[in-house]
């Protein structure tokens, strides 16, 4: 009898501990740490102009930006923020910049520099694309302040830039504590109460709760202010792993249609 038990007893013993194992590994992870966004498949066209764009950070020269669709773009939510792509030759970094209102969803407008990132040139005019959002592009940039043409006393637009995640709250320090400022479709933040004539004390926080707050910002319309201030952590964080490969999307063929896209990775963890 005791010979029949004990390979059963043996057995659901090293099942205990695989699942002991696997649990410690899984809960290893640390807590707090937004998995990676998925990714989208898609296609990307490109744009040469980008003088003018919805986020008011123009004028913009030689980099590497894209324009979401109206869908994927809200209301200027996603403004200063950074996707990455990867197409049949290669991948791109780019900001967020602007709405494309001629694009559906998962149809992306990149500048000419990032769709030759991707796609390794511009003669074909479209590539079959992946993308997700960042979050915490490195390195991180420090924050910049405009104030709004037309700001005064008594009324007060603030755009912040080099924030590199995207933007929830934006508030300033006022009498009676923090006032709140509301985004418009042009991502300028304004108050709704007279803010005084500074210098203001802004805090900025992100939709992952990191937050700064910087003093000293003057009533000066129209200039660029910068500071040495971070939102997140300038170099990685000690527990941040790296983000899953994105797939790779097929060259198109030569009838213009993508071929068949190619497998699924694989997972590299149950937890």
């Amino acid at each position: 009898m005791f010979w029949a038990v004990a390979p059963v007893a043996v057995i659901g013993a090293l099942g205990f501990g695989l699942v002991q194992a696997q649990s410690r590994a899984c809960a290893a992870v640390p807590p707090g740490r937004a998995p990676a966004a998925p990714a989208v498949e898609g296609s990307a066209v490109f744009h040469r102009d980008w003088s003018e764009v919805l986020c008011s950070l123009a004028p913009l020269r030689g980099g590497h930006y894209v324009s979401l669709s109206a869908a994927e773009f809200g209301t200027a939510g996603l403004c200063g923020s950074f996707i990455d792509v990867r197409g049949p030759r290669g991948r791109v970094r780019a900001m967020v910049v602007d709405r494309c209102g001629g694009c559906g969803e998962g149809r992306i407008d990149l500048s000419e520099a990032a769709f030759r990132r991707v796609a390794g040139g511009t003669a074909r005019g479209v590539a079959a694309v992946a993308y997700r959002r960042v979050r915490d592009p490195l390195p991180a940039p420090a924050l910049a302040f405009r104030v709004k043409p037309g700001s005064s006393r008594d009324w007060l637009g603030l755009l912040v830039s080099g924030h590199g995640n995207p933007l929830a709250r934006v508030e300033v320090k006022g009498r009676d504590g923090w006032a709140p400022l509301r985004r418009g479709l042009d991502n300028y933040w304004t108050t709704g109460s007279r803010p005084g004539g500074g210098p203001f004390t802004v805090r900025v926080t992100d939709r992952f709760g990191d937050r700064a707050v910087v003093p000293r910002i003057a009533l000066d319309p129209g200039r660029t202010q910068r500071t040495g201030a971070h939102l997140y952590a300038p170099r990685p964080r000690p527990h941040e792993d790296a983000e899953s490969p994105l797939p790779v999307p097929p060259l198109p063929s030569a009838s213009g249609a993508p071929a068949a896209p190619a497998a699924a990775p694989v997972p590299r963890s149950r937890c």
